[in-house]
C-alpha cells in the first residue's frame, strides 16, 4: 500500500513537473519574442485609452493617474477613463481636480528663480482658464451608480461602460491601486503590431518599498510566480492566467465578441476568462509582453483575511476556465492533494518520507525551472531567498483556496459577493 501510495504521488509529481518545465520553454519563447519586437514610433502607434476601474480609492486614484498621464506616449493617442463604480469617499473628487488639471495648466511664474505653479488655490479650486493655457483634457470621469443593484461582477460592468465611450483602438487596463511605468504604454501597445493579435498581457509584481515583512515577500513570491507561470502558458499558446493590472486588448474584438457575456456570471475574470474567452474562441493571438521596464507595481495585501478572500476570488474563476485548461488545473491540483495527504500521513507511516522529500525536490526543480528565469528577467532574484518557506506553504495553501474559490463568497472592495 505504501509503495502504491508513493508511486501515485511521483507520477503526480512527473505531470507537475512536465507541465512547469512546457511553461519555462513558453517563458524564455515569449522573452525572445519581446526582445525581437522593436518598440513603435509615435506614427506607428496605435489610439489608445486606458480604462481605471475605482471603488473607494481615495489613498491612491491620484498617484495612479498621475503615473498614467507621465508615460511615453504620444498626447494626442492617448485618454484615460477613470470609471468610479459607486465610491463612498473622495475617489470621484480627486479625479475631478485631476482633470481640471488637464483642462487648465497653469502658466509657470519665475520669481527670484523659483519656478512656482499657480494651479489650483487653497481651497481646491481651479483657476480661471484663460485662451493661452486651456486644452482638452486626456482624463475622463465616468460614474456607474447602477452597479449599486447589481449581485457580481461589478469591476466588468464598470470595464464595459468604459470601452462604450472610449475612442481607443486598443483599450489598455490598470487598476486603481498600482503605479505604471513610463514606458507600459508603448511597450503593450507595440505588440500589436500586426491585426492577429487581439490581447496582450503585461508584467505584474508586487511593490515591497513600504511594507518588506516576511508575510509580503512571500505574497510577492507567489505572485511573480503566477505572472511568470501566465506568461509561459502564452508561450506555449496555452494562454491560462493574466492580472487586469496589466492588460491590452482590440476594442473591435471586444465589441465583436460581446464584451463579458458568456463569462459576466463570475464576479472575477475581466483578466484571464476574457483572454481565455478570445485565446479558445477564436483564430486570434494572445501575447505577453516581457519587458522589463513595463512591470506595472501593486502592492500586497495587509493582513491573513485580505489575502484569503483575494486568494478565493482568484481561484473562484477555475471552475469557468476551458476543458483543456481544467485538465491542466486538476492536474495540479491532484499532485498539491497528494502532496498534503503525504505530509499529513508520513508521521503514521514513515515509510512514506522518502517518496515525500523526493516529491518536493521534484517540486522545487520544476518551480526554479519557471522562476530563476523570470526573476533574472525582471531582477527579482532577492525574492528567492523566501522560496524555501513558500515550498512549504505553497500546496497547502493553494489546495485551501483552491477547494474554497469555487463553493463560497468573498469580499472585495467593500463587497460582499457569491463569486
Amino acid at each position: 500500500m505504501t509503495t502504491v501510495a508513493g508511486g501515485l504521488l511521483l507520477a503526480l509529481g512527473a505531470v507537475y513537473a512536465w507541465t512547469l518545465l512546457r511553461w519555462s520553454l513558453g517563458f524564455r519563447r515569449v522573452v525572445a519574442e519581446t526582445d525581437s519586437r522593436p518598440l513603435l514610433s509615435d506614427a506607428a502607434l496605435p489610439t489608445l485609452t486606458v480604462v481605471i476601474p475605482a471603488r473607494d480609492e481615495e489613498a491612491t486614484i491620484g498617484s495612479c493617474v498621475d503615473s498614467v498621464l507621465a508615460t511615453d506616449y504620444p498626447e494626442d493617442k492617448l485618454e484615460v477613463i477613470v470609471v468610479d463604480d459607486d465610491s463612498s469617499d473622495r475617489t470621484a473628487a480627486i479625479v475631478r481636480g485631476r482633470i481640471a488639471q488637464q483642462l487648465h495648466p497653469a502658466p509657470v511664474l519665475e520669481l527670484a528663480g523659483v519656478h512656482e505653479d499657480r494651479q489650483l488655490d487653497g481651497l481646491g479650486t481651479p483657476q480661471e482658464p484663460t485662451e493661452q493655457t486651456e486644452r482638452p483634457s486626456r482624463l475622463r470621469l465616468i460614474q456607474i451608480p447602477e452597479n449599486r443593484r447589481r449581485a457580481r461582477a461589478h469591476k466588468k460592468a464598470a470595464i464595459e461602460k468604459a470601452v462604450s465611450h472610449a475612442s481607443g483602438e486598443i483599450i489598455l487596463t490598470t487598476d486603481a491601486d498600482c503605479q505604471v511605468p513610463r514606458l507600459w504604454p508603448r511597450a503593450l501597445a507595440s505588440a500589436f503590431d500586426t491585426p492577429e493579435v487581439a490581447f496582450v498581457s503585461g508584467p505584474v509584481r508586487y511593490d515591497l518599498g513600504h511594507r518588506p515583512t516576511l508575510f509580503a515577500r512571500l505574497q510577492a513570491m507567489d505572485f511573480f510566480g503566477l505572472m511568470a507561470c501566465g506568461a509561459g502558458g502564452i508561450g506555449i499558446g496555452r494562454p491560462n492566467l493574466a492580472n487586469g493590472a496589466s492588460v491590452a486588448y482590440r476594442r473591435a474584438t471586444f465589441e465583436a465578441l460581446g464584451g463579458f457575456s458568456g463569462i459576466d456570471h463570475v464576479t472575477s475574470g475581466d483578466d484571464e476568462l476574457l483572454m481565455q474567452k478570445i485565446a479558445y474562441g477564436t483564430d486570434l493571438t494572445v501575447r505577453f509582453c516581457a519587458a522589463p521596464d513595463a512591470v506595472v507595481l501593486t502592492e500586497p495585501v495587509h493582513s491573513l483575511r485580505q489575502f484569503v478572500h483575494q486568494r478565493k476570488r482568484w481561484a473562484s474563476k477555475g471552475t469557468n476556465y476551458p476543458p483543456r485548461l481544467q485538465r491542466m488545473l486538476l492536474g495540479v491540483v491532484g499532485f498539491f492533494a497528494a502532496l498534503v495527504l503525504t505530509g499529513l500521513a508520513t508521521p503514521f507511516v514513515p515509510a512514506l518520507a522518502p517518496y515525500l522529500v523526493a516529491a518536493i525536490g521534484l517540486k522545487a526543480l520544476s518551480d526554479l525551472t519557471v522562476l530563476g528565469p523570470a526573476a533574472r528577467r525582471f531582477k527579482q532574484m532577492s525574492l528567492l531567498r523566501v522560496y524555501p518557506l513558500h515550498l512549504l506553504l505553497h500546496a497547502p495553501h493553494s489546495l485551501l483556496v483552491g477547494l474554497l474559490g469555487p463553493i463560497g463568497g468573498f469580499e472585495w472592495k467593500t463587497r460582499h459577493v457569491d463569486r
